[in-house]
């Protein structure tokens, strides 16, 4: 670990979206990490820990905290980043493979 990779000012980024909370809705625990879907201006869509290290392991995530910092996989809009970020989720959270986190983005 060592100093913040400022992934904002890097990829422009102009909305985030907190996904800590779906994981507390889908199971009422409120989670030890936590995911961002993060949007830039130029259109591209990424996933960003958050907090904590239990998304470390997964290809294709911003993980600002960690060197070397590693470019996110990107997408081309906000619903394919969140679709992967649930993904994500589901394995980190194996006991929300069955929960239609789709459903709770709504709420």
């Amino acid at each position: 670990m060592t100093d913040v990779f400022n992934t904002h000012k890097a990829y422009n980024t102009v909305e985030h979206e907190h996904l800590d909370m779906l994981v507390d809705r889908a199971s009422g625990n409120y989670p030890s990490s936590g995911l961002l879907v993060v949007g830039c201006a130029d259109g591209r869509w990424f996933v960003e820990v958050d907090f904590g290290n239990d998304y470390n392991q997964i290809d294709g995530i911003a993980k600002p905290r960690l060197t070397p910092f590693v470019e996110p996989r990107f997408f081309l809009n906000e619903e394919a980043a969140t679709d992967f970020a649930i993904e994500c989720i589901k394995v980190v959270h194996p006991e929300l493979r069955d929960k239609d986190l789709h459903a709770l983005l709504v709420e």
